[in-house]
């Protein structure tokens, strides 16, 4: 390799998307031809949602700057005013830096900050996880707008594709890489039961769930309500027992954590509350209970990875692929209790036993470096519209072209 190493900036702003990034984080500082310069904010920085940051320290993964952004409250005046200072101080994480592409996933506020603050600087922005559908929140708005300010682009499915090349994108800036939960997956060694007790000191019944649940502003019925629905149903099983993790740092989370904590204190013999399992501690426990429940996009990708029926409730995951693991009951006390008493019973496991991923194979952090050390990195991308037909839609618009 001639010349200077590609410096590559990662943004990580919550457990989920690390455990989704860190190895790709590992193989651009593992290749000669990428210098990897991993960003550390969002919750990670917060003692409430567990400091995670040390368990990307406790990785080994060298942490190139740390961005404090949030501040304590979740009203969304609060939001909206911590979001466009985080602009400016990514924007000065970036120019201290200096990194000659921003890698970002998903479609989260910190994602759409760093976007915002790279595409002003003129540095060029690669988007994970672009092109799909969460109907029922607002991370719909924001993946779409991540994705106009990105100029590479990489997809878990070809569907996911099509999405992105029909916002305007470049065809052959699209590229189908898989799902990365696929190889945390593929390559970690899960841990088994007794691992899990001595670690996290948790406990296991007769029948165990996991629940993770993030508020959604856009469902039909109030979280807090479709949560309650989701306990209560768990409640109604025989010799259940159910494990909690921590909600996400979003719009609505006090609410949502306060009812989970009363929840906690009301059924201390039944119920473990883990603030934060990391990946490992998050996958190896969804792979030996017997359901996972709530709203969290974990229902709908790495359950069905591991094998284990999931129930979906509310919108908040709305237009993800969903496999025949997965429930999705409408937003009902009663259609919520039948839907976790069919997921719990043994017909319903065996009925998709063996079905194929929707989302690829294992492989993407490989397939990532490749297109990061060697694609052509347009500073100042050109965004076109991909006309669907020269002729104007009838739509019954047509009058307005000028007056409206």
């Amino acid at each position: 390799m001639t010349g200077s190493p590609r410096r590559v900036a990662v943004l990580t702003g919550t457990r989920a998307d690390y455990g989704l990034l860190s190895r790709l984080a590992r193989a651009l500082d593992a290749d000669r031809r990428t210098e990897l310069l991993l960003i550390v904010s969002g919750s990670h920085l917060s003692q409430r949602h567990g400091n995670t940051v040390d368990e990307i320290v406790a990785d080994g993964v060298p942490v190139a700057d740390r961005v404090p952004i949030w501040g304590d409250s979740d009203e969304p005046e609060a939001v909206a005013q911590d979001f466009g200072t985080a602009v400016g101080l990514f924007a000065g994480s970036l120019r201290r830096l200096g990194p000659d592409v921003v890698v970002v996933l998903g479609d989260r506020l910190e994602a759409l900050a760093m976007a915002t603050a790279a595409t002003i600087l003129g540095i060029p922005v690669a988007h994970i996880h672009g092109g799909e559908l969460t109907e029922g929140a607002m991370d719909e708005s924001l993946r779409h707008a991540i994705t106009k300010l990105s100029s590479l682009h990489f997809v878990t499915t070809d569907e996911h594709r099509r999405r992105v090349i029909q916002l305007g994108e470049q065809p052959d800036r699209v590229l189908t890489l898989g799902a990365p939960v696929l190889d945390a997956i593929a390559e970690l060694h899960l841990l088994n039961r007794d691992e899990l007790r001595r670690r996290f000191g948790i406990s296991f019944g007769a029948i165990t769930v996991l629940l993770t649940f993030h508020p959604a502003a856009f469902d039909p019925v109030p979280s807090v309500e479709l949560l309650g629905w989701l306990l209560s149903a768990v409640d109604a099983q025989p010799g259940a027992h159910l494990i909690i993790t921590g909600t996400n740092s979003d719009i609505g989370s006090d609410e949502i954590r306060a009812v989970i904590a009363d929840y906690v204190r009301a059924n201390p013999g039944t119920t473990d509350y883990v603030e934060s399992f990391g990946q490992l501690g998050y996958l190896s426990t969804m792979g030996v209970v017997d359901l996972v429940v709530g709203n969290s996009s974990s229902t709908v990708l790495e359950a069905p990875l591991l094998g284990i029926p999931s129930v979906l409730v509310g919108d908040r995951q709305e237009g993800r692929p969903l496999s025949p693991s997965v429930l999705r009951p409408s937003p009902d006390a009663t259609a919520i209790l039948e839907a976790v008493s069919l997921a719990l019973a043994p017909t319903f496991r065996a009925s998709f036993s063996g079905a194929p991923s929707v989302f690829g194979t294992p492989g993407f952090a490989r397939r990532a470096v490749e297109v990061l050390a060697s694609a052509d990195l347009l500073r100042t991308p050109r965004k076109r519209f991909n006309d669907l037909s020269t002729t104007p839609p009838n739509d019954g618009n047509a009058q307005c072209q000028n007056a409206c």
